[in-house]
């Protein structure tokens, strides 16, 4: 027996020295209740772990593992949370309790990077505090410009404060996660440019446009993409989207260009490369802006489809390669799949889509029996063909179906007839693989010369749309 009492002694002394994680949180008068310490990720706050206080008010995370670093926060459910710097340094106590406002309370012994954490946070509450006054005070000055003025002095001041504190304190926590934090926190300082101009105007507009670029070329400037713990930061997800939706003009290629830029300044740290490459991925799928899956097809075809994924299943990159190719066909600015010598709803009368001569062409794809083609397809005659058919713009009407009795009354009953209707009875031009057509109606815009000009457009979209191109310069 003492044998193994000795033995289990030693087991559990050895767990606990060799233990990475020893962090003891102490919540005043909270006894048998749960503490949860959780991290932030992808703009959520996410559960790590839970453990239940004892009868001491005693919750203690011990781990084997050390957490990944970050920016990480300790929730005591239904009460309150304060955020945590969660670096190299895992083995201290907490004490804390759970009225609102937390943070401002809680000690910590045994971690200075922590210490420093919660009293900056602290520092930076107080100056918020300054700073409404000022601009309260400032709001009720109206009228009186003197005080105004004084007033923007003292904000200033308290700014400057503020300025070199902060840079003073990333200074004296380089390298470690606390001072990556505050780093890529900051704001791009752009500098003062001059341009000769003949007016102020064209100036101002130069000068503009000069802030523009810099702010963009140097934007992730403070934000390390090659160090994960960047990515365990509240603002981090918050920073990218806001990059891409936007600091970026809209403009497919533009977008598909800077999301392989950004992917390629994450190599050299695996999670970040994954991340961001997934996340830019979903982003561009996600996006409701006309023609930006040529962002996503960039993505698919410089990682995933070659191979650069590895934590991706083979049936994610056999759906993806499926889905990519139908895209790629009708992709803005790329010229539409021909569709040949297509029969007419007039029997032994045929059109062949590059041979239409129209400085616009309007290629629909629909069916009768579609709900939503029932409200559209008549909008489309009202809205479009009415209002712009004298100048010279074609209506190109693919009948997805092959029955014609439903579809020539159809056409009678909406007085479709000056269109171009067609239909492909025999399935000899693809066109449900070459237009990605999986619903109804699709509609393409076609230039003179067939190319691609805009797509999966609303009807109520397409009169302003092609005024825009008619007058543009």
């Amino acid at each position: 027996m003492k044998y193994i009492f000795a033995m289990l002694l030693m087991t559990v002394f050895s767990v606990l020295t060799d233990a990475q994680v020893n962090i003891k949180v102490k919540v005043d008068n909270y006894f048998n209740q749960p503490v949860v310490m959780g991290y932030y990720f992808n703009g959520q706050m996410l559960v790590k772990d839970t453990v239940v206080t004892d009868a001491g008010g005693v919750a203690l995370f011990h781990k084997e593992k050390k957490y990944d670093e970050g920016v990480y926060l300790i929730y005591i459910p239904e009460k309150s949370y304060f955020d945590i710097i969660m670096g190299s340094d895992q083995e201290y106590e907490i004490s804390c309790d759970t009225l609102p406002n937390m943070q401002e309370r809680a000690k910590v012994k045994n971690c200075k990077e922590l210490e420093n954490f919660l009293t900056y946070q602290n520092y930076l509450a107080e100056k918020q505090k300054v700073y409404k006054q000022l601009s309260d005070d400032y709001k009720a000055a109206s009228g009186n410009e003197a005080l105004q003025n004084e007033l923007k002095d003292k904000f200033a001041a308290v700014d400057k404060e503020v300025k070199e504190k902060n840079s003073a304190v990333i200074e004296a926590n380089k390298g470690n996660c606390f001072g990556l934090f505050l780093e890529g926190l900051k704001e791009i300082d752009i500098p003062e440019f001059d341009v000769v101009a003949s007016t102020q105007e064209e100036k101002d507009s130069l000068i503009h446009q000069k802030q523009y670029y810099y702010y963009r070329n140097h934007y992730f400037d403070h934000l390390n993409l090659q160090d994960d713990r960047t990515l365990r930061t509240p603002y981090f997800v918050k920073k990218l989207d806001k990059y891409f939706n936007d600091v970026l003009p809209q403009i497919p290629d533009t977008v598909a260009a800077e999301c392989i830029r950004v992917i390629e300044m994450s190599r050299g740290n695996d999670e970040c490369f994954r991340y961001i490459t997934s996340h830019l991925y979903n982003l561009m799928n996600n996006s409701k802006i006309m023609g930006m899956d040529a962002a996503l097809v960039a993505i698919a075809d410089k990682y995933y489809l070659a191979g650069q994924c590895p934590w991706t299943e083979k049936k994610f990159i056999d759906d993806l390669r499926e889905q990519v190719e139908k895209i790629r066909y009708t992709l803005i600015n790329h010229k539409a799949v021909d569709l040949k010598k297509m029969p007419s709803v007039n029997q032994g009368e045929y059109f062949t889509l590059s041979e239409v001569d129209a400085p616009y062409t309007i290629l629909v794809f629909w069916e009768p029996s579609c709900g939503h083609c029932k409200m559209e397809i008549p909008q489309l005659k009202k809205e479009v063909w009415d209002k712009y058919a004298s100048t010279g713009i074609k209506i190109f009407a693919v009948y997805c179906q092959t029955e014609l009795e439903p579809w020539q009354k159809f056409i009678e009953e909406n007085q479709l007839e000056e269109w171009m209707n067609v239909y492909d009875p025999y399935r000899r031009t693809n066109f449900r693989t070459y237009y990605n057509i999986n619903s109804t109606p699709q509609i393409f815009v076609l230039d003179k010369d067939k190319t691609i000009i805009a797509k999966k457009i609303g009807v109520d979209q397409i009169g302003g749309f092609l005024d825009f191109m008619m007058n543009k310069k």
